[in-house]
């Protein structure tokens, strides 16, 4: 009997070594590694829709996003899978449309940098203010899954047209203070 339990010891001892071993643990890593390669990243669809009046006229934008099978994956340093996102805006003026359009990071490419162009991935539109006609939103290109981002102002002309122009306001909760200086 004792022979037995010395053989089931050193039968489970032999299995736990052979299981921890390096070998194992880096085909695992590798099958992770293989699996998480051929994952691609998305942002969920996004839908959002509100108004404002501009002096005696009613202004409704609306503003809807989704990941584009038809546009270019973006792979990162690392390897990792992103679907790039396309973003529209409707907006309507007392009923009548003034603008709809699309927008990509093709859009906005000749604002980018490089490393911008290759990695980066439109990921916001949202509605800044209203001022003298024109409807001003906020968009940005962003290197996916970091803070670094290339921020736009896109501008609505009161006729429909629009601009599109580098943000380059200074984040005032990122500015020194004499407290954290």
């Amino acid at each position: 009997m004792k022979n037995l339990s010395y053989i089931f010891i050193i039968s489970f001892l032999h299995y736990f070594i052979i299981s921890c071993s390096p070998q194992k643990a880096e085909k695992q890593e590798a099958t992770q590694a293989e699996q998480a390669s051929d994952e691609v990243h998305s942002l969920p669809d996004y839908a959002y829709t509100d108004s404002l009046m501009q002096g005696s006229h009613k202004v409704i934008y609306s503003i809807s996003s989704q990941p584009d099978d038809e546009l270019p994956e973006v792979v990162d340093e690392d390897g990792v899978k992103y679907k790039d996102n396309r973003f529209s805006l409707v907006i309507t003026k007392d009923d009548k449309t003034l603008f709809s359009r699309s927008f990509t990071k093709a859009d906005f490419r000749s604002l980018l940098s490089k490393d911008f162009q290759k990695y980066g991935i439109m990921d916001g539109l949202r509605f800044n203010h209203a001022e003298e006609g024109k409807l001003y939103f906020n968009t940005c290109v962003s290197l996916p899954d970091s803070d670094m981002s290339c921020p736009f102002f896109l501008t609505i002309g009161p006729d429909g047209s629009y601009t599109i122009t580098p943000d380059t306001t200074i984040d005032e909760d990122a500015l020194p203070t004499p407290d954290n200086t």
